[in-house]
């Protein structure tokens, strides 16, 4: 899963969380700072679980023509 839906729930409580703020809505508050807490922490632990990269960022390898031993 990308994050593009992560952000876009995270924009809607900001949205939420700005206007009950205004309003004095306080659980209303609460609850859309859980949701974009929760938002972080679900793309954080995505990332962090997710496959390696295919590339890294080491040089070299057994794999490079330049450091296969020479008959």
């Amino acid at each position: 899963m990308r994050s593009e839906p992560a952000a876009g729930v995270a924009v809607a409580a900001l949205i939420v969380l700005l206007v009950s703020i205004a309003q004095g809505w306080t659980v209303l508050a609460v609850l859309a700072g859980a949701t974009m807490v929760g938002t972080l922490v679900a793309t954080t632990t995505r990332r962090r679980l997710g496959p390696p990269p295919d590339v890294t960022l080491r040089p070299g390898g057994a794999d490079r023509p330049w450091r296969k031993p020479k008959d």
